[in-house]
């Protein structure tokens, strides 16, 4: 194993040493460039976000007179004006201004611009989706957060909520990936079997392969729904494998998932290797399925789950371990590109994870009954979780010393994994 790993660690290695040697560019530098003032054409593709004396707009820039197409993100600032109507998703926004080019995305700012409106434009099935949960009752950060835990849409979160996310530790919560999308597998496994009470499905193969088929395609449509961010898209990878071995009876949750999913994913999408949230989600995967069966094994070896104060012992003794395991797997990348480690992610975990795991299928209810009475009563449930889930994380941001200021160079994160694969190794030969 270790042996198979050496040709990917040098490349590693070769990367970072030629990535130091790269001249500085308009993307690489960290000085913002200026073009010149021209008319360019905006396309509106998001709702407005305001700001002091501005709505900000996430557009791409399309040719205008024969102008070239950049085609990278930009940042469009409208000056607010109550005489006049914003525009909306789709529409063309013609402006004489300029544009300010920094790393991938462009900022630009217009006091004076024509809407040319797109009719019959359709709406993005995720933005009627979230306004549904306005209609449900839901307003302001808990709106915000709602959006994102249960769709995606992030354009509307606070930033100083977003840094409490982050000082707690559970910036993981906020962007879908793969805890959202076991939540809703978990559930959807719930319902096609009754809670468990329909085990005829299971003793064939049709049943079995008819329940994975429905599983499969609901995860799918689901990263369909949330954009099919890398995040989802390598949890339903995972996923997929999962089922498809459960149809073959195999043993699908498994290093050999992990690896599976990886090559897969990187056929497809090379450059993801380099992407923090591909090391972060395997790293983190990895190790809770090293650790995951043995801690099975003890809660199943101490008989907690015989009375109900056993099972909730045994469900806090599970989250404590895979904690653990996920902060062990994700640490030296965490040091390595942001250098700093929160503290008190323990006790995050042990809040944030439950009021997520509520949240997330509330809130898909209430998207699902929109503003209907029943719906406006799962938007009350649904803004009483994501308000204690706010609070809770800008409580534990205000503890002392939530966070310590640690950076490590590449070098120490490579044998700090070599180091983790040979004691993970031992451990599982001596098992």
């Amino acid at each position: 194993m270790v042996v198979l790993l050496l040709p990917l660690v040098a490349a590693i290695l070769l990367f970072d040493h030629f990535r130091s040697f790269v001249p500085q560019t308009e993307e690489t530098g960290t000085e913002a460039q200026r073009e010149e003032v021209k008319t360019y054409g905006f396309v509106i593709e998001s709702a407005p976000k305001s700001t002091a004396k501005c709505e900000r707009f996430e557009t791409k820039v399309i040719g205008v007179r024969g102008l070239e197409v950049r085609g990278l993100e930009v940042y469009l600032y409208l000056l607010r004006d109550s005489t006049r109507a914003l525009p909306s998703w789709g529409d063309t926004v013609v402006a004489k201004t300029q544009i300010e080019w920094s790393r991938r995305t462009g900022r630009a700012f217009a006091a004076r611009y024509t809407i040319l409106s797109a009719k019959g434009h359709p709406i993005p099935l995720q933005v009627r989706l979230y306004r549904r949960l306005a209609d449900a009752g839901l307003s302001g950060d808990e709106l915000a957060t709602t959006g994102a835990l249960t769709l995606g849409y992030k354009d509307d979160i606070d930033p100083e909520v977003r840094r409490h996310f982050q000082v707690s530790g559970a910036a993981h919560v906020l962007a879908v990936s793969g805890l959202h999308t076991g939540i809703l597998y978990g559930l959807v496994l719930w319902l096609l079997t009754l809670g468990g009470r329909f085990k005829p499905l299971y003793e064939n193969r049709f049943g079995r392969c008819a329940i994975s088929g429905v599983v499969i395609a609901v995860m799918w449509g689901y990263a369909w729904l949330t954009g099919m961010t890398p995040s989802v898209v390598r949890a339903v990878t995972m996923v997929t494998i999962f089922e498809v071995g459960r149809m073959v009876y195999r043993q699908a949750f498994s290093l050999n998932t992990i690896a599976a999913a990886a090559v897969l994913i990187l056929a497809v999408r090379p450059t993801d290797l380099w992407s923090v949230s591909f090391q972060l989600s395997f790293a983190a995967t990895t190790a809770i399925v090293i650790t995951a069966r043995e801690s099975e094994k003890y809660i199943h070896s101490r008989d907690f789950d015989h009375k109900w104060y056993g099972r909730v012992f045994s469900w806090l003794i599970g989250t404590i371990i895979i904690s653990l395991a996920a902060q062990i797997g994700t640490l030296p990348i965490t040091m390595y590109y942001f250098g700093q480690i929160s503290c008190y992610f323990l006790l995050t975990n042990l809040i944030v994870l439950p009021l997520a795991t509520l949240l997330v299928p509330c809130g898909l209810a209430t998207i699902v009954l929109g503003g209907s009475l029943l719906g406006t009563m799962m938007g009350k449930i649904t803004y009483g979780l994501a308000w204690a889930m706010n609070h809770s994380t800008g409580w534990i941001e205000s503890l002392p010393g939530s966070t310590v200021s640690v950076h490590i160079g590449l070098g120490m994160v490579v044998v700090y994994f070599l180091f983790f694969i040979l004691f993970s190794t031992f451990l599982i030969k001596n098992r």
